[in-house]
């Protein structure tokens, strides 16, 4: 890789448009699957018992990290459009990053995209194990 770079890393630019994508199914492709959602909260975080309120926990430290992120860089960070493609409404961001000649994140976009998402129930049954 530090080869490819050394040759050709003038000419080459990296940019991805979902965040949350590219961590969940790149970085986190573990957390895609309800077994391994168990083991990042029983054995990772010692969380044995998943309630909707731990699972609230994570999902609200996540999206302050986000606004806090947005809001000491300057970031704007709006609700998506529903009938406008994204691509064009961020572009006029993204031109004045370019004519800035800056890099890095230069907008964040809210929108509710259908996906996998997971829930912490009660069981139907008793079990034997109580931590289930």
């Amino acid at each position: 890789m530090e080869t490819l770079m050394q040759f050709f890393g003038s000419m080459m630019t990296f940019v991805y448009h979902c965040f949350d994508r590219i961590v969940i199914n790149g970085y986190l492709s573990m957390l895609s699957s309800p077994e391994q959602v168990v083991y990042f909260f029983k054995d990772v975080l010692a969380q044995q018992c998943i309630t909707k309120e731990v699972l609230s926990v994570r999902t609200k430290d996540y999206t302050h990290w986000v606004d806090s992120y947005a809001k000491n860089h300057s970031i704007p960070i709006e609700w998506a459009e529903a009938g406008v493609r994204k691509e064009d409404y961020v572009r006029p961001h993204l031109k004045k990053l370019e004519r800035d000649n800056r890099f890095g994140v230069y907008f964040i976009l809210k929108s509710m995209e259908q996906g996998t998402t997971f829930r912490s129930v009660e069981p139907k049954f008793p079990t034997d194990d109580p931590d289930y």
